[in-house]
């Protein structure tokens, strides 16, 4: 082809062009095979459709992987709802109302103290199960500045835990209470007495 002219080879390019837009203008046959197109001048342009699939075929093709898609998708959760039916326990949701057994016992584990001190309020600052180690706390907390003292858990109150609570005050009111708490680090229970 390289020893024909330039118009030659427009001529033959027009030609195709023409060919191609014909074939998309005209409904495609229903046989698939492709067709061979045959010019005189140019004996080398064989088949112009070859490796294009008709359009109707592109759109069936489309159906069917959408079809696929659903059915796939139909599957996973079918397999899905399959797993959590069986592995999830549908009453660990519903919340559990305690019998009275465990209400009885939640109502007589509440604390209730036998203090004898002038003021309305104090805060228990720490808990410690050996006697020395509230002293110390009690020595430490007196020289910065605090009204301080312990006690032996089940002697003042309806508790059988074996514990020493250091705590600050008694206070006359909770305002006083919370302005002290804030210079203690740790957690802090305040008892109305």
């Amino acid at each position: 082809m390289s020893d024909k002219s330039n118009d030659e080879k427009l001529r033959i390019l027009q030609e195709r062009l023409a060919l191609i837009k014909e074939k998309q203008e005209r409904p495609a046959p229903q046989d698939s095979s492709t067709r061979e197109v045959s010019d005189s001048s140019a004996p080398q342009a064989k088949n112009i459709t070859k490796g294009k699939e008709p359009k109707w075929g592109l759109e069936e093709e489309k159906k069917k992987s959408s079809w696929v898609k659903y059915f796939i998708l139909f599957v996973c959760g079918g397999l899905i709802g399959f797993y959590v039916y069986n592995n999830i326990d549908s009453n660990s949701f519903v919340a559990e109302v305690p019998s009275e057994e465990v209400k009885e016992e939640l109502t007589s584990t509440k604390i209730e103290y036998n203090l004898n001190l002038e003021g309305n309020q104090l805060a228990i600052i720490n808990s410690f199960e050996d006697e020395s180690s509230a002293k110390v706390m009690v020595n430490d907390l007196t020289i910065k500045g605090f009204k301080c003292n312990y006690f032996f858990l089940p002697n003042k109150s309806n508790s059988t835990e074996e514990v020493y609570k250091v705590f600050i005050g008694p206070y006359e009111s909770l305002e006083e209470v919370n302005q002290w708490k804030e210079n203690v680090n740790g957690e802090v229970e305040i008892l109305n007495l």
